[in-house]
């Protein structure tokens, strides 16, 4: 009955050798083209809940608390089922699997939007965060099976960019269905979302494809990663990922890295509304400025790490780690909205582009049978608890405190991302290159005098 979410036999008709390079052009284009889409619209149904917050709030009596309780169901079931989805992504055929998951996720979108009470929107949130959990291993296995590490930093930055396109469009289809049928009709909010992305699960299907192998070409070469093919998912699970130390050291980066994320993210239509006072369009903009400006900065770091950097990712995650850090008190002092709009713009450069190159460096240090799982993994330790911090943990301290405490969290987050990464190249530096330690420490130098000196002026001003 199921036996077509399996992988797909290898195809007993080879491509000649002659229509080898046209052919993988064909499919590289097809397999990009094709996660860019699913993804894309799992972020649809995803930053429905976030773009609805004012709503929520303001129609239904929702408080920050609550928004950031229901928010930490997702991140939780997220980040479970990224694992256990990964788990199975890596025995599954991940053309009809993202698409299954992203029909699932969208039903349970559509009956959130007819409910007021509040745990059966924690359940229902549940219910979307496992789904979800199916999309980004099934594109990231797709993307591994295909590129080569000559090609999986610029192929996966751009398909990365797919988060912001499809956060960035739920931003207009949230703002034109409030437009159109008013905010009080909430269930239209939530239903119009679900009814796309179910289309596009349908397109999604229809333009994947699974392997090499499965269309007659060979299989791609991956030069630095073995050889060995486990019989079941426990045995390459514990082999490949439980054994490697530097999967587990970007894991818990990842969660550090998710607080900067969703700290900013996850507040930034509710924050510059009550705390700021900007009309929904204005925070409509600016979120979809926060997404849309990742799209060609993601694209840019990914080639910086593939084509200038020789695939050193690290050094890059350093230099945005620290920017965030910098940018992260002007963000909150600002109060003009071209100003913020220019921050959140640098910010979603510097948060999306950290987060990609988390994942290559995973996909970089893993065999392609493990990479779904690996993927999973990392997952798992951002939203289960990267996510949650973000998402529960500010909003109940922003709820008794104020923003300021919110935004101490994410600085906080930013000189941990900092003091990892430093740790990660002098630790594995045979393995993740080398990098300049003495220019780094001048870097820092003037980076801890600047924000000393930031910290007095606004202490003294």
């Amino acid at each position: 009955m199921i036996n077509w979410l399996l992988p797909s036999a290898p195809s007993d008709k080879l491509v000649p050798k002659e229509q080898m390079h046209g052919a993988f052009i064909k499919y590289r284009t097809r397999i990009l083209v094709s996660t860019i889409l699913a993804y894309a619209s799992y972020y649809i149904v995803k930053s429905n809940f976030t773009l609805s917050s004012p709503y929520l709030t303001k129609n239904v009596g929702l408080t920050t608390a609550d928004i950031g309780l229901v928010l930490s169901a997702l991140a939780i079931s997220y980040g479970i089922g990224k694992f256990v989805m990964g788990l199975l992504a890596d025995r599954l055929n991940p053309r009809y699997f993202v698409g299954v998951g992203l029909i699932l996720s969208a039903i349970f979108n559509t009956f959130f939007g007819y409910t007021r009470s509040l745990w059966v929107m924690i359940l229902l949130m549940i219910g979307i965060g496992v789904t979800q959990g199916i999309g980004a291993p099934c594109c990231q296995k797709s993307l591994a099976t295909w590129f080569d590490e000559h090609q999986l930093g610029t192929a996966t930055s751009t398909w990365n960019t797919s988060h912001n396109i499809g956060s960035g469009t739920a931003s207009l289809i949230v703002a034109g269905t409030v437009g159109a049928f008013g905010a009080a009709n909430i269930h239209s909010i939530f239903l119009i979302p679900s009814l796309i992305s179910v289309v596009m699960a349908l397109i999604v299907m229809a333009l994947g494809v699974d392997t090499p192998e499965s269309v007659g070409l060979p299989k791609v070469n991956k030069s630095k990663q073995k050889n060995i093919k486990h019989k079941t998912s426990w045995g390459a699970f514990r082999d490949n990922i439980m054994k490697n130390p530097i999967v587990w050291a970007l894991c818990i980066m990842n969660a550090f890295s998710y607080i900067l994320r969703y700290g900013i993210e996850n507040w930034i239509p509710i924050y510059l509304s009550t705390s700021k006072g900007f009309s929904s369009v204005a925070t409509n903009s600016a979120f979809t400025i926060f997404e849309y400006a990742a799209i060609p900065g993601t694209i840019l770091l990914g080639l910086l790490s593939d084509k200038l950097l020789k695939g050193r990712r690290v050094p890059i995650m350093l230099v945005t780690s620290s920017i965030i850090l910098v940018l992260i008190p002007f963000y909150a002092l600002a109060q003009n909205i071209v100003i913020i709009d220019i921050i959140l713009g640098i910010l979603g450069i510097c948060i999306y582009g950290q987060q990609v190159l988390i994942g290559i460096v995973i996909m970089d240090a893993l065999p392609v049978e493990s990479i779904a799982s690996g993927i999973g993994l990392s997952g798992f330790f951002g939203y289960a608890f990267g996510e949650v911090i973000a998402s529960y943990g500010i909003g109940s301290i922003v709820g008794k405190t104020s923003w300021n405490a919110g935004f101490g969290i994410v600085a906080v987050s930013s000189i941990v991302c900092i003091i990892f990464f430093i740790f990660l190249l002098k630790k594995y530096h045979n393995t993740l290159y080398n990098f300049n330690f003495e220019a780094g420490k001048v870097f820092y130098y003037f980076l801890a005098s600047f924000l000393f000196r930031l910290f007095v002026h606004l202490n003294y001003s």
